[in-house]
Parts: structure tokens; sequence; C-alpha cells
């Protein structure tokens, strides 16, 4: 096989994985992990890249599922499957041992419960919310679910409980958070889910609602974040106070892109606004158990 090939098969084995997606998605389980652990052992190695390979196993799975519809749509024509780049089979195979290799890896990490929730997060995204884009465009709200379970796998993976009131807000943060995200995207490509035959929900609602919609919901993270400072789970106030101008001048931004001129005049701006901000909280989140063990000293 030459060079080329096989650059052209790893690139379409990391876009089956949609690797822009499992990257974040592990980078969440590392939070999870860290705010238990508080260092960086072996057991972060296993929960890290076994949530990366469980993501990239279940997007996999995904690209199967949707490989007919992707060739009706003009932003998912050139996906490796439909694009005849990599076979049926092949996705298979690949599907597999990206999900097996997930596995594997969150059972060293010694939880079975974090491998029984890896394997609950890839059912629950092909099993549930797939199907149910076919249904109903409302299907955002139950794979709102996905984005808040990554976290948890880190934490009982790290040995924490997994009904702790700490990793429970974080989750309920990215629950939340999935919400504008999805609907953003919905609206950019509910055109072209309408042409494979999709429900949208541009079909349902106006521009001015989803407006209000989708603000609805970046108001809702905004609070959300407001909630880990009040509720102790914050180690630095200095951090803290970081992290609720961070929420202010996200939501003067907000207000300004949400509400001048409607929301497809600035949606690429939002869109990208939207998801600093995501990483932005995860990063203070990360930065502030860091910072433990100095407060203490």
């Amino acid at each position: 096989m030459s060079k080329s090939r096989n650059r052209e098969l790893l690139t379409s084995l990391l876009q089956l994985g949609k690797i822009k997606i499992s990257i974040p998605v592990a980078l969440t389980g590392f939070l999870g992990y860290y705010r238990v652990s508080g260092s960086l052992d072996i057991g972060f190695i296993y929960a890290f890249f076994g949530i990366f390979f469980m993501s990239m196993g279940a997007s996999t799975i995904n690209h199967i599922q949707e490989r007919k519809t992707d060739r009706l749509m003009k932003r998912t024509a050139t996906r490796p499957i439909p694009a005849g780049r990599i076979s049926l089979l092949n996705a298979v195979l690949a599907a597999v041992i990206f999900s097996c290799t997930g596995l594997g890896l969150l059972l060293l990490t010694g939880s079975v419960l974090a491998a029984a929730i890896g394997a609950l997060t890839l059912a629950w995204y092909n099993l549930v919310y797939t199907p149910l884009k076919k249904i109903t465009p409302f299907a955002v709200l139950p794979g709102a679910v996905i984005g808040a379970l990554p976290p948890l796998i880190g934490w009982v993976a790290a040995g924490g409980y997994i009904a702790d009131p700490e990793i429970l807000l974080i989750s309920l943060f990215l629950f939340i958070g999935q919400m504008p995200h999805y609907w953003l995207l919905l609206v950019k490509i509910g055109d072209e889910f309408s042409t494979a035959g999709m429900p949208v929900i541009t079909d349902i609602f106006t521009d001015f609602q989803l407006r209000n919609i989708s603000f609805t919901w970046i108001f809702a993270a905004a609070v959300s974040v407001l909630i880990f400072p009040v509720s102790g789970i914050m180690h630095s106030s200095i951090i803290s106070f970081v992290m609720a101008g961070g929420v202010i001048l996200f939501m003067i931004r907000m207000v300004i892109l949400s509400f001048k001129g409607t929301i497809m005049d600035h949606w690429r701006t939002s869109f990208v606004t939207v998801n600093l901000f995501y990483l932005f909280i995860i990063l203070i989140l990360i930065a502030d158990k860091f910072a433990e063990p100095y407060l203490y000293n």
C-alpha cells in the first residue's frame, strides 16, 4: 500500500471517528477524572483514551447508520462512506476496533461502572439519538444527554461517587450547554435535513422564535455555571471571579449577537462564541483543581 493510500485511509478513519468532536469529548472526560484525582497517573491515560476511542466508535457507527441520508446532503456527501473512500465493511471493522479499544481501556481503569457508562453512551447515541433524528426535530433533547456522560465516566474511573453533587452540576452544565450548540447548528443545516427527508425545527419555528429559544438555552447554560462558585465546589476565589467575569462577558456578547438582527445574521459567530465559552469553562474547572494544592499549603 502506497504512502498516499495510507494517508487517505488514515484521514478517512479520523473522519469516521469525528476526531474534531472526539477530542473535546475526551477533554470533558479528563475534566471529570482530574476533578477527583488531581493527578495525571496511568488511570488518566486509560480514561482519556478510553473515552476518546468510545467516541470514535460511536461516531463511526453513526456514519454507517446515516450513510444513505449523507449522500443526499451537500454537507455530508463527501464523508468517507458516501464518497467511496472507505468500504462499508472496513467502516464496520473500524467501528468494532474503536469501540472495543475504548471499552477495554475503560476497564483498565479498574472501574466496571466507567466502562458500563461508556457502553451506555455509545448505545444512547446510536440506538436512541440517531434514530430519533429521523422521527422528530426535538431529538436534540435526548441527544444532549450524550454530552453530559463523558465527564461522569472520567469521574467514576477516578473513584468518584456517581451521585456526587459536584459531577452532577458539571454534567448538568454540559447537558444544558449542548442545547444551544445543537439548535444553532440545526438552524444552519435545516434546509439540508429537509432535502434528506428529515424533520427540522425550521419548519416549526420562525427565525424570531428560534432566536428566543436559543437564547433561553444560552442563558440557562450561563446560570448553571454561576451555580459552581455558590455551591462551594470551587477551590480558588480568584478563579471563581474569573469564571463569573467570563460568564458576564459571554452573556453581553450573546445578547448583542442574538438581538441585533436575526439569528441567521450572526449564526457562525454565535456558534463559535458558544463553543469557546464551553471550552473556557472546562479549562477554568481544570485550573481550579490544579490550584487546589497550592491554596492549602
